[in-house]
């Protein structure tokens, strides 16, 4: 498979972009500040640790640990370290070219001594954080300097200079002789003549800076490993630094790699829904959930956040895996080699199937993925594009099936039964604790807010229930208090009554 394909699969089974886009995973990344083209380019490589990358995932957590460390106890170093990010500028072109021999030209050659200059600031600043990260490692390029540099000046310009070749000092000599004579002769068939032995002067100076640049590109070439060494550590600092900021400004925390089957976030938060919310002068409630192998039942009437909270789960394990902290108070979980994430919105209903076609298409992936390893995948209001009677069978037959497996699963419904006593069971509290005729009055007496009353008193909270714990008749609730025809209410009241 060719290495598009490669990441194409590694997508697919760790959510596509419009999934990424839906559960908040999208705005995360959007956050991140890489300041340089290799930092962007490190972002623009985010994906997944395999299950044979457990050591490497750890010692992504832990570097950002040691970032955190060292930006807490020296802020200067940071702002140090973001000006000279600011001057870095892509190199890796003019150091592939040097690489293959090809003669750079002065802009080139200037780009390598600045670079090298900024390097030695960098190392000056990143010393400053006083940490140890080994992959970070930023190698002098002094004798790269002293190649860029003969006259040692240490500035920020670059021309070919005298010192570099005798000949070329003395061709320089006789144009500048030719041009002061030129300057102050005044026959016109002198000057003429004097300006055809500068261009033939000017030609052999060209010539012989060809030459001397062929042979700063051969001397250079020797160090281009270093160069791209650099280049590499920059990319990595860079990246890091991004992500301890965004640990800091979102305050996540480090979780806890599992070795055994078993998810568990304590207090876990969506900053892109929390933000949403803030705007609104609302507040997230945070999420707090234990998972075992087999399956999870969340039940929940609408507007009950179920989907939010499959969607903040699945948001913070996906960061696990790419090796970022969560936005969690405490999180633990194992290296999963799949997250699915089957909802109603998928991208396959825009390609022509139905929402519960779509869904099939996509479970028949899941089920294959669950054959043959251990993964995470959660269903949000799994069928509920087909008729009632039917859907009821289906998520039961599902949750049944899924908990035989070793993957870890969770399915958010609004039907009552699916879970049997082997399965974990939520609901989410919703108006559960609510005095319902206060609520009543207050809609009552503000009826063009009824809807923003009902969300400010739903408690979007998890509770660990038994199965035998029916899903709250908030529909029926709900369609009392934003008014529906008292009729209506009553006919519904008497199916309740009789089931």
């Amino acid at each position: 498979m060719c290495l598009k394909g490669i990441q194409e699969g590694i997508k697919v089974k760790f959510l596509d972009s419009e999934q990424r886009k839906q559960v908040g995973f999208s705005f995360i990344i959007d956050n991140l500040e890489a300041l340089t083209a290799f930092g962007i380019e490190e972002k623009k490589n985010i994906r997944p640790f395999k299950s044979s990358e457990e050591n490497k995932l750890r010692n992504e957590l832990n570097n950002i640990e040691l970032m955190l460390h060292g930006l807490k106890g020296n802020k200067q170093a940071l702002g140090e370290i973001e000006r000279v990010f600011c001057k870095v500028k892509d190199v890796r072109n003019t150091v592939k070219r040097c690489s293959e021999n090809i003669t750079l030209d002065e802009v080139e050659l200037y780009e390598i001594k600045y670079f090298s200059i900024l390097i030695e600031e960098l190392k000056e600043a990143y010393n400053l954080l006083n940490i140890d990260i080994k992959t970070i490692k930023f190698n002098s390029l002094n004798e790269v300097m002293d190649i860029l540099d003969p006259e040692g000046k240490k500035i920020s310009t670059y021309y070919i200079y005298d010192s570099y070749s005798e000949a070329l000092k003395n061709i320089r000599t006789e144009k500048r002789r030719l041009e002061e004579l030129i300057y102050k002769e005044s026959n016109d068939e002198n000057i003429k003549l004097l300006k055809s032995k500068r261009l033939n002067t000017v030609l052999l100076e060209e010539a012989e800076e060809l030459k001397i640049r062929r042979q700063l590109t051969e001397r250079l070439s020797g160090y281009v490993l270093i160069l791209m060494e650099n280049i590499n550590s920059i990319g990595k600092l860079d990246f890091l630094i991004a992500k301890a900021k965004l640990t800091l400004k979102y305050n996540a925390e480090k979780p806890v790699i599992e070795d055994s089957m078993e998810i568990r976030f304590k207090e876990m938060t969506n900053p892109e829904v929390s933000e949403y919310l803030a705007r609104k002068n609302k507040i997230f409630t945070p999420l707090t959930i234990e998972l075992n192998k087999g399956t999870t039942v969340i039940t929940g009437a609408n507007m009950g956040g179920k989907s939010i909270a499959l969607k903040t789960l699945v948001l913070n394990l996906m960061l696990g895996q790419c090796g970022f902290y969560v936005f969690a108070k405490e999180a633990c979980f194992p290296i999963l080699n799949f997250l699915y994430f089957i909802s109603d919105d998928m991208q396959s209903v825009s390609q022509g199937l139905s929402t519960f076609g779509a869904e099939i298409v996509k479970l028949k992936e899941v089920i294959n993925s669950i054959k043959k390893e251990c993964g995470f995948v959660a269903l949000d209001e799994f069928a509920r594009g087909t008729n009632p009677k039917e859907g009821y069978y289906l998520v039961k037959s599902l949750c049944k099936y899924l908990n035989t497996q070793t993957s870890i699963s969770l399915i958010s419904t609004h039907y009552d039964g699916v879970a049997d006593d082997t399965m974990t069971h939520y609901q989410v509290v919703g108006l559960k604790n609510m005095n319902f005729n206060l609520l009543k009055t207050k809609i009552d007496l503000n009826k063009m807010k009824s809807v923003d009353i009902i969300q400010e008193h739903m408690e979007y909270r998890l509770e660990k229930t038994s199965v035998k714990d029916e899903v709250p008749k908030d529909a029926l609730n709900i369609s009392v208090l934003l008014g529906l025809q008292e009729e209506v209410i009553d006919m519904a009241k008497k199916y309740y009554g009789e089931d």
